[in-house]
C-alpha cells in the first residue's frame, strides 16, 4: 500500500510538471494557426479556422532566413571551438600533474559563479576599440569564453573516471601521449561531448543580451534578437508574434525529441561501464 501511494505520488507531479511546461508552448503553437482576431478573442483552446500561411508569411517579412543561418553560423563555430579547446584543458586538469593545476582549477569555478552582465560594459568598450562590435566575430569570440568553464569543468569530472589502467596499458603498447588522447580518451568521452555540444548549442541559439547589445545591423542579427525587433515590428499582430515565436524556439524542440536520450545518457552514464 505504501509502495502504491509513494508511486501515485511520484506520477502526479510528474504529470503537473509536465502539463505547466507544456500547455504553455502547445498554446503557441496553436496560435500560430490562428488568425489575429481569433487570437485576441480566444487565445486559448482549438483555433477557430487553421490559418497554414502565417508560417510563411511570418518567415518572409521577419527575415527568418538571414537571421537562422546567422544563429547556426555563430553556434557551428562556438561548439567547434569550445570542444577543441576543453577536451584538451579538461584531459590535462583530469589526467596530468603540473604545477598551477589547483589554481586553474579554482579560476574555472570562479568564472562559473561570475555573472556575465559584470562583463557587458567593459567588454563593449574593448571590442569597439579594435572594431569589432556589430560583427559575427565578436559574438563568436564572447560565447566561446562564456561556455568554456561550466563546459570544461563537466568535461573534466567526466574524464576523472576513466581508470588511469586503460592510458597505462595502451602506453605498455607504445601509445604516445596523443595517441592515448585521441584513441583511447575521446572515444570514450563521446557521451558527454555530445551532450555538451547540445548544451553549448541550446544556449547560444537562447542567448540575447549580448547579441542585443554587440549587433545593430539586421543582417548580422541572431534569431533571438531578430525575434524581439519582430515584436517591436508587429506588436498589434498577435498572430504573427506567436507565430514568430513558435519559429524561434521549434529548433530547440527538434533537438531534443531527436537527441534527449543521447543527452540524457551523457549526463548520468559513466565513463566506463563494466
Amino acid at each position: 500500500m505504501k509502495k502504491k501511494v509513494t508511486s501515485f505520488i511520484k506520477w502526479f507531479f510528474l504529470i503537473c510538471l509536465v502539463i505547466i511546461q507544456a500547455i504553455p508552448i502547445l498554446q503557441v503553437y496553436l496560435n500560430s494557426f490562428r488568425t489575429d482576431g481569433d487570437v485576441k478573442q480566444k487565445p486559448f483552446g482549438l483555433p477557430a479556422k487553421w490559418i497554414f500561411t502565417n508560417w510563411a508569411e511570418t518567415w518572409k517579412v521577419g527575415g527568418y532566413t538571414t537571421a537562422f543561418l546567422n544563429s547556426l553560423f555563430i553556434a557551428a563555430v562556438v561548439i567547434a571551438v569550445v570542444l577543441f579547446l576543453i577536451s584538451m584543458c579538461a584531459y590535462a586538469l583530469s589526467k596530468m600533474k603540473f604545477k598551477g593545476k589547483g589554481f586553474l582549477t579554482g579560476y574555472f569555478f570562479v568564472a562559473i559563479s561570475l555573472p556575465g552582465f559584470l562583463y557587458i560594459v567593459p567588454d563593449y568598450f574593448m571590442f569597439n576599440k579594435i572594431g569589432l562590435v556589430n560583427s559575427r566575430i565578436s559574438l563568436i569570440l564572447i560565447y566561446i569564453a562564456m561556455q568554456i568553464p561550466f563546459n570544461m569543468l563537466l568535461l573534466r569530472t567526466y574524464l576523472a573516471d576513466i581508470p588511469g589502467e586503460l592510458e597505462e596499458a595502451a602506453r605498455v603498447d607504445g601509445c604516445s601521449d596523443a595517441s592515448v588522447f585521441f584513441r583511447i580518451i575521446l572515444p570514450i568521452a563521446k557521451p558527454m561531448l555530445f551532450t555538451i555540444t547540445i548544451l553549448i548549442f541550446v544556449n547560444v541559439w537562447n542567448e540575447f543580451l549580448w547579441a542585443n547589445t554587440f549587433i545593430a545591423t539586421d543582417a548580422l542579427k541572431p534569431l533571438a534578437t531578430r525575434f524581439v525587433k519582430f515584436v517591436g515590428e508587429y506588436s498589434s499582430n498577435m498572430a504573427r508574434i506567436y507565430t514568430a515565436s513558435a519559429i524561434t524556439i521549434t529548433p530547440i524542440i527538434v533537438v531534443y525529441l531527436l537527441f534527449s536520450r543521447r543527452f540524457i545518457e551523457g549526463m548520468t552514464s559513466g565513463s566506463v561501464k563494466g
